[in-house]
């Protein structure tokens, strides 16, 4: 008789399980509908007008619509070849490597690796409209190897060979594992293409800078297989959030990581961005955007095109782990550039409910030696409106007790008015930051001009940006 009832319980939630996933599929459809005809009547659907008027706006539609980076990269004439390597720990990692359509790759030593920021992807980098103010196209016609690296859990690096990403154990990384397995696993990999003698020109961007920093500090071996390290819009130790109630959060969240988890779950952040963005539609999903980033980090836009937010933002975002973001939020708290702190909230004791005089009394959390371990020529670039950017602390950490760096330090570039996107995507960025970086990258190689390139831009003492 209880089997029976058993049986009959089971039978009923299932019923009711189904009757609520029907109901809600309908109620998804006819908001899909309404909000459709509601978003057709506003005018708020993409089309030439959203682009400027000098540009074709063939490519901008397709670069919205294009699905992954291998569609982004033929609407240009290139190809992406994915390259596919396992971490020492595991993860499953897709790498891509940039080649012009038609013209045959041959290793020559001239080699260049990209890496993107936190919440995004390889995909970040071919995102400036037009060829000409995207770095990675201009540097393949001038004869380099060129390669875009994926962090593990964004889009295109969401496999292990045995947790599924349905596990929370799947998502248990932060910026110590990037530093330990991601960036390390992914240099080598590239390098075992070349000869031994051959080095890497490393460009970060945000967290693509902080994760080579802290490799550096972990691996020190790493910088004899780097002959230069770019960093656009380094994100090290950066200031806290723009809005009163975000700094809240931040604090909360530094101190016991329960509180994110509570919110987002404790696997992946961000997953559902790519329905918001067909949902939404280009126009509003800008606005949205705009609107978020206004409160987190004050940026207002104003050195962006919209045409460049339209086909930029639907490309931009990726997930990560909820842990990678509570340990930006440490760093944040803690001023330091620092591992994940473990103990922020530890079995029944919880040392979060304790004062940070006591906490930092009882535990002091590793930090990423970088001082102790960089020794790369480096060039880095940001903007000084750029909330994230805290130069002087970023110079100290790679100054301090670190001779080798006061010769290595190769220029860093302030540029006025420039927020965090604007080393990637501002209206300007060619003549500011793009002349910049190859200049340096060609002194480096020996070789000041290459047969049929032309980059026809400002040098810096003619650029709105300066040298510190």
């Amino acid at each position: 008789m209880i089997v029976f009832l058993k049986m009959a319980a089971v039978k009923k939630l299932t019923i009711g399980n189904t009757i609520l996933n029907v109901s809600f599929l309908l109620l998804g459809i006819a908001i899909s509908i309404l909000y459709k005809l509601v978003k057709k009547f506003l005018g708020l659907d993409f089309d030439a007008a959203d682009v400027d008027k000098d540009k074709k706006s063939t490519i901008y539609e397709r670069i919205l619509r294009s699905k992954d980076i291998t569609e982004i990269a033929e609407i240009y004439g290139y190809i992406v070849r994915e390259h596919v390597i396992t971490t020492e720990d595991e993860y499953v990692l897709v790498i891509h490597k940039l080649e012009k359509r038609g013209i045959r790759s041959i290793p020559h030593g001239k080699i260049a690796y990209f890496h993107h920021g936190l919440l995004t992807n390889s995909e970040l980098f071919l995102l400036g409209g037009t060829k000409d103010r995207i770095l990675p196209f201009l540097l393949v016609d001038m004869g380099y190897d060129v390669w875009l690296g994926n962090n593990r859990g964004n889009k295109y690096s969401m496999k292990h060979t045995k947790l599924s990403i349905d596990d929370s154990k799947f998502w248990d990384f932060s910026l110590d594992e990037y530093a330990l397995y991601d960036i390390p696993n992914s240099i080598d990999y590239i390098l075992s293409h070349y000869k031994p003698s051959d080095k890497i020109t490393y460009i970060g961007f945000s967290q693509g800078c902080s994760q080579l920093f802290a490799s550096l500090s972990l691996k020190p071996e790493l910088n004899s297989k780097l002959n230069l390290f770019v960093g656009l819009s380094p994100a090290i130790i950066p200031r806290n959030l723009n809005h009163p109630v975000f700094k809240a959060i931040v604090v909360q969240s530094a101190n016991n990581n329960e509180f994110l988890y509570s919110v987002f779950g404790n696997k992946a952040i961000l997953p559902s961005v790519a329905f918001w963005s067909y949902f939404l539609g280009s126009t509003l999903y800008e606005k949205v955007v705009d609107t978020s980033l206004v409160y987190l980090f004050g940026w207002t836009g104003k050195n962006l095109t919209k045409s460049q937010k339209i086909i930029g933002y639907p490309h931009m975002f990726s997930n990560s782990s909820v842990k990678s973001l509570v340990h930006w939020f440490q760093i944040i708290n803690s001023k330091r550039f620092q591992m994940f702190d473990e103990t922020c909230n530890i079995g029944m004791t919880k040392l979060s409910n304790l004062s940070s005089v006591s906490r930092s009394k009882s535990n002091r959390v590793a930090p990423f030696p970088i001082s102790h371990h960089l020794n790369v020529p480096t060039l880095l670039v940001y903007g000084d409106s750029d909330i994230l950017i805290d130069m002087e602390n970023t110079k100290k950490l790679i100054l301090d007790a670190n001779d080798r760096m006061k010769n290595n330090l190769i220029d860093i570039v302030n540029c006025p008015g420039y927020e965090h996107m604007d080393t990637l995507w501002g209206k300007d960025v060619v003549d500011d930051v793009f002349t910049k970086v190859i200049d340096t990258m060609e002194s480096l190689t020996h070789e000041s001009k290459v047969s049929g390139v032309m980059v026809t831009s400002k040098t810096l003492d003619e650029s709105s940006c300066e040298s510190l």
